[in-house]
């Protein structure tokens, strides 16, 4: 026990530790992903913070020059060369930015190159600087507008040059410059941002030889405005944008190229912003993780020593009655609760063990449930009881043993080889002695007729799976034929028959998820004049290929599987098209289950309500599947008149119609079924009942429509015999509008 203790802890403590393990592993790149996040954003704080303070930069000098390009007195000044009323005009613009920190430099250049002014030097003038500053010479050979970065020896600087016209001609450019340690102090003052300007060295070193300035692979700093740039790491590099540990503290430094208005490199701007916050945060924050961690397997690890402790001394106590319940359980799945023979599922179960069957029998009884209608569930279940005794008594002795399946089904198992003759002899044997039993229960004299399926291994070809399929389908071909006894063999077409049952579902429900359906309609003419009375609306399926397929194919299925009322809904829905855009009489096909569908009675009351054109509408009812429930019927029959539309009863003739029944009904129509016209000009009998029809209707005041007329021969004898209306390929098949 102790042992099994201490095994119990320790691999608990090693998978504990192991989801800890990964749960701080976890945490710990979901933290780090954030810190890199985090810097990520700094890194567009440095990229943007550098953009908005030299669009700030740019923005004060074009404000600066914009005013001095605008200003009619300064321009005209210019253009006369009055350089003392020209400086007097433009100082207090040009004194009122720089106090702003908006500007540096500012003067006028003359359209020759010669510097007119300098407003901060005003003695100094008339030299010409344009091959010094080719910024100068490109806005005045291109008398544009010019915006750039420009250098001389070390400073670099922030130009925007303005041309200046009199009356349409060029007179020269203003030039206003701020230094870049503007945009430095910018970027300071509003983001927090350290930042450093450095040079190509070789470059610098050419113009100033004598410099000393901090260098860094083939730059250096010319100016800076922290310390900071003074001790960079030695894997700083101006190509990356990386975080940097400088000192206690930690930093994410990224540079720039500064070019100028010919796209040409001038120098590197390198940006640095404080993220040891960010930094801090992350390592305090894995360091109490860990230390939550271990405190928590410290716990974890007391808690299971005790708790297994506990655990061990309940487990063997429970043990024990966790296998009596382990019994109790299987009894119950594998046994039948009335009769306690084994189940299917103990069937099932045996078969998937590999045991070796050599042929199954399954029996059903034939009359059970009138059986259980007319005595009642106590005498159904004592003749389930009865049955299994006496099947137990009919095999006794052979190596077969007995499966209660459900309902008021047996399955007989042969588990040892037998020749036919022999296996055939057993089965009689059970049959008649089952067969040949009365069963007196409770005063009441019950005898059983049965039906047998059965298969048989041959040289063990069949799986005991395939057995009990087999026998199955041998079952049912004997119910469908009214046989007592069927033995399967691969002809039978059950298994077809199921396939194809499954084939036509699968398309009824692909054809009403992508709506393929459609209407045909077939013209009833009156005998009289030959004209057109009526259309009856069909449904048709348009197959995936699109082939049209006819009702006779899809509509069990739509039946079995309850699509049934969405089919009747759309025949009704494009009838009620029909009547809102012709001018024609439709009729519908209605079965009773249509009646009592809640649903779809409720979809057709609401179109007849909202319809102008009810009273172009026939509905027939297929009388031939038993109108039986005449309250619900005639209530229908009786609301929908109301609205004007007719009821005819359809396939009159067949199944339960009769004249007690039409009489009971308030109906329009009668359609006489095909199988009575279909001979009519040969079949004096047929004759006979047409007759008998045609005059009960006349004197009802309803009208007859015979339906099948296929031939000239059957079309002249229905109008002889008084029929009011025909209809039948013989005049036109059904069509689509």
């Amino acid at each position: 026990m102790n042992k099994t203790k201490q095994r119990a802890t320790l691999y608990s403590l090693v998978l504990i530790a192991l989801l800890i393990t990964i749960f701080i592993v976890t945490i710990i790149q979901d933290k780090k992903h954030v810190l890199e996040e985090k810097t990520s954003a700094h890194r567009a704080l440095l990229r943007n913070s550098f953009d908005l303070a030299m669009l700030d930069t740019q923005k004060g000098l074009s404000e600066l020059a914009c005013k001095i390009a605008g200003n009619r007195e300064i321009v005209d000044a210019f253009a006369a060369g009055d350089r003392e009323k020209l400086y007097q005009l433009t100082l207090p613009l040009f004194t009122e930015a720089k106090v702003r920190g908006d500007v540096d430099m500012s003067g006028f250049i003359g359209a020759n190159g010669v510097h007119f002014l300098r407003l901060q030097e005003p003695k100094k003038f008339g030299d010409n600087i344009l091959k010094k500053r080719p910024v100068l010479a490109y806005a005045i050979n291109n008398q544009k507008s010019v915006t750039t970065l420009d250098v001389t020896i070390y400073d670099v600087s922030v130009v925007t040059i303005l041309p200046i016209f009199k009356n349409g001609t060029f007179i020269g450019i203003i030039q206003t410059v701020a230094k870049i340690d503007r945009v430095q102090k910018r970027l300071d003052a509003h983001s927090g941002i350290k930042s450093a300007i450095a040079f190509d060295t070789k470059k610098l070193k050419s113009l100033l030889p004598n410099s000393k300035n901090v260098s860094y692979e083939n730059y250096s700093i010319v100016s800076s405005n922290d310390p900071l740039f003074e001790k960079l790491p030695s894997t700083f590099t101006f190509s990356d944008s990386n975080p940097y540990t400088v000192g206690s503290a930690d930093y994410v430094i990224a540079s720039r190229s500064l070019t100028n208005y010919a796209n040409d490199t001038i120098a590197m701007m390198t940006c640095a912003f404080d993220i040891t916050q960010d930094v801090n945060e992350y390592h305090s924050e894995i360091r109490n993780l860990l230390i939550i961690s271990l405190f928590l397997l410290s716990i974890v690890a007391v808690v299971l020593h005790y708790g297994f402790r506990v655990l061990l001394r309940r487990i063997d106590r429970d043990t024990q009655i966790t296998r009596e319940l382990n019994k109790k359980l299987e009894h119950q799945l594998y046994t039948d609760h009335l009769t306690t023979l084994p189940n299917r599922n103990a069937l099932i179960r045996d078969i998937d063990s590999n045991k070796r069957f050599y042929a199954l029998i399954l029996l059903n009884i034939d009359n059970f449930k009138e059986i259980n209608d007319f005595y009642g569930h106590a005498i159904g279940d004592e003749t389930i009881l009865a049955l299994a005794q006496s099947i137990k008594e009919a095999i006794s002795g052979l190596p077969m043993k007995l499966h209660k399946m459900p309902s008021d089904e047996y399955a007989i198992t042969l588990y040892e080889a037998m020749n036919s003759t022999q296996l055939e002899a057993a089965r009689l044997s059970i049959l008649h002695h089952l067969q040949s039993q009365y069963y007196n229960l409770h005063g009441a004299s019950i005898y059983i007729t049965l039906t047998m399926g059965m298969d048989i291994s041959l040289r063990g070809k069949n799986k005991s799976i395939d057995l009990l399929a087999n026998a199955d389908m041998a079952l049912k071909t004997a119910k469908k034929r009214h046989l007592s006894y069927q033995l399967y063999d691969e002809t039978m077409q059950i298994k077809q028959e199921y396939q194809h049952n499954i084939l036509w579902n699968k398309k009824l429900k692909e054809a009403i998820e992508d709506k393929n359906f459609c209407l045909y309609y077939q013209p009833i003419y009156d005998t009289k004049t030959g004209e057109v009375e009526e259309y009856e609306a069909l449904i048709r399926m348009i197959d995936t290929n699109g082939t049209i397929v006819s009702p006779g194919y899809f509509l069990p299925a739509a039946r079995q599987s309850r699509l049934y009322p969405l089919l009747s809904q759309f025949v009704i829905e494009e009838v009620f098209k029909m009547l809102e855009t012709t001018p024609h009489v439709y009729s519908i096909n209605l079965s009773v289950d249509d009646i009592i569908d809640k649903p779809t009675k409720e979809f057709l009351i609401q179109k007849l309500s909202s319809s102008k054109y009810a009273h172009r509408l026939i509905f027939e009812l297929l009388e031939s599947e038993g109108i039986e429930n005449y309250q619900e019927v005639s209530a229908f029959i009786s609301e929908v008149k109301q609205f004007g539309s007719r009821i005819a009863i359809d396939d009159f003739g067949t199944g339960y119609s009769n004249f007690a029944h039409i009489l009971r009904l308030d109906v329009d129509i009668l359609k006489i079924d095909g199988s009575l016209i279909r001979n009519i000009d040969t079949d004096t009998n047929a004759q006979t009942i047409m007759i008998a029809v045609v005059e009960f209707s006349k004197h009802l005041g309803l009208k007859t429509i015979a339906e099948f007329v296929h031939s000239e021969a059957v079309y002249n004898k229905c109008k002889e015999l008084g029929v009011n209306y025909l209809q039948g390929y013989y005049l036109s098949e059904p069509k689509p509008f």
